[in-house]
């Protein structure tokens, strides 16, 4: 479909795959043991671009412009736990799971591939300080990855290896819980990481709750794959060199700390309830994506200053009348960080954003039949936009997006617990971003860039469907 008539599809078309297995053992009340196995598969084909490229050709072989993405994906998983006899409060458990991931790809003559191969385990003990008022929680992991990635043939290899150690301690008093915990993690290519986090619950009463929380996180970037929205473009691809030991980058570390209220009350005589968080969260070595250097490059590099992510949401939830529902929600989340051209947001972060959705249902029969209406609305605010004023003046993007709203609704008629059918819409405001790939027409010129989209770029669509369950 093209909508827009640019040449382009408007949305990717493809095939999915997905097979699960998962086999239980219980017998806790008995020997205390228990055991989780489970097996999951995915395939993936998607394929997009111009409308008259030929998949079945090599992309080298043609003029037109074709995006295909193929993932494939095994992992199996155990958890096998034990509780012990005569003490509930107490037991071990070890879980281990193995994941293989590959991913092939192309974006017009830019070809990424991608493999992982990661192991994970983890044996956790818990018990408790002389009652159960106080829990701990100890234990060990091991985590390896490897990836292998080639990008324009360019094969970028590395293998990360990390055990760990964690502790964990639960206080519970009358009226509030507190959380402390810490766990140190010897990362062969980021160092030692030591991530300590706290959280507290305090009931100022049975209808009013407080909850506080800060920590330190880490991680390593991983900047193809995390980037390949912006690969359907004719941008060059620049690392800076900060002699870091994952792509020559250093690994992030944030900080993260905030606050949340909750109020029940009575409104209209049934239950309601606000509440409001607000969080922040600074970083370190954070990694940067820079689109405003030029409009024919990304460039990669470490935080050299400062970046933050400041958020308040507050949300209402409560019933009118019987089988009605209202939720509404407001997000203010102001993302900034200190690029090398100065301090400035963070593209397509929208400041603003808005929510609210009514759900009904009829009352249930003795025989499981009833209906379902549900109805979401919800509101963007502009959005921050790179820079692309070099290029010529069509070619260019104002500095921030118009706000928009979305509107999706469903009707379901459930007959009984195993069989629903529905009719629903997505879109409904048929809220569509206007040209969304930039020079379109000449997909190999220096301007194209297909990863400016921040709004939708389908016009309202319906679909209906049946669910069955055995």
């Amino acid at each position: 479909m093209d909508y827009n008539h640019d040449g382009f599809l408007d949305q990717p078309t493809g095939t999915q795959i997905n097979m699960a297995y998962l086999l239980n053992y219980s017998d806790l009340d008995h020997t205390g043991w228990g055991s989780h196995f489970g097996v999951n598969f995915l395939q993936d084909k998607r394929k997009a671009g111009q409308m008259d490229f030929n998949h079945s050709l090599h992309p080298s072989q043609q003029s037109a412009y074709g995006v295909g993405i193929d993932h494939f994906k095994v992992s199996n998983l155990n958890k096998t736990g034990h509780i012990f006899k005569g003490k509930p409060y107490q037991s071990i458990g070890w879980m281990n799971q193995f994941t293989y991931h590959q991913q092939n790809s192309f974006f017009g003559q830019r070809f990424y591939d991608g493999k992982q191969t990661s192991f994970y385990s983890n044996l956790i003990f818990e018990s408790i300080f002389g009652n159960t008022n106080h829990k701990y929680k100890t234990g060990a992991s091991f985590l390896y990855d490897r990836y292998n990635e080639s990008y324009l043939y360019l094969p970028i290899k590395r293998t990360e290896t990390v055990p760990g150690l964690f502790f964990e301690y639960t206080l519970t008093g009358s009226r509030y819980t507190l959380v402390a915990g810490a766990r140190t993690d010897f990362h062969n290519l980021a160092g030692t990481q030591l991530t300590p986090r706290l959280n507290f619950k305090y009931d100022f009463t049975k209808n009013t709750i407080l909850r506080l929380s800060a920590g330190r996180g880490f991680r390593t970037a991983n900047i193809f794959a995390e980037s390949q929205g912006f690969f359907a473009s004719n941008r060059a691809i620049e690392i800076k060199d900060n002699g870091g030991n994952i792509y020559g980058l250093k690994p992030e570390i944030a900080w993260n700390y905030g606050a949340s209220l909750q109020q029940d009350f009575k409104f209209l005589g049934r239950k309601s309830t606000i509440i409001a968080d607000i969080f922040r969260t600074d970083f370190r070595n954070q990694v940067l994506l820079d689109l405003d250097q030029s409009p024919n490059k990304i460039v990669f590099y470490n935080l050299e200053g400062k970046s933050f992510a400041k958020s308040f949401q507050t949300q209402w939830d409560f019933i009118p009348f019987r089988n009605f529902e209202v939720r509404m929600a407001y997000k203010y989340y102001d993302v900034q960080a200190d690029f090398e051209g100065g301090r400035r947001a963070v593209p397509f972060m929208a400041k603003h954003r808005g929510f609210f959705n009514i759900g009904y249902s009829t009352t249930k029969n003795n025989k499981g039949r009833f209906w379902n209406f549900d109805t979401t609305l919800n509101l963007v605010g502009k959005q921050k936009l790179p820079n692309l004023n070099s290029n010529p003046t069509a070619y260019q993007l104002p500095e921030y997006s118009n706000s928009y709203a979305t509107l999706n609704a469903q009707i379901a008629k459930h007959f009984n617990d195993n069989i629903r059918v529905y009719l629903g819409g997505e879109n409904l405001t048929s809220t569509r971003q206007n040209n969304p790939i930039i020079d379109a027409q000449n997909p190999f010129s220096n301007y194209f860039d297909g990863g400016m989209i921040y709004a939708p770029i389908m016009p309202a669509m319906l679909y209906v469907g049946a669910d069955f369950k055995f």
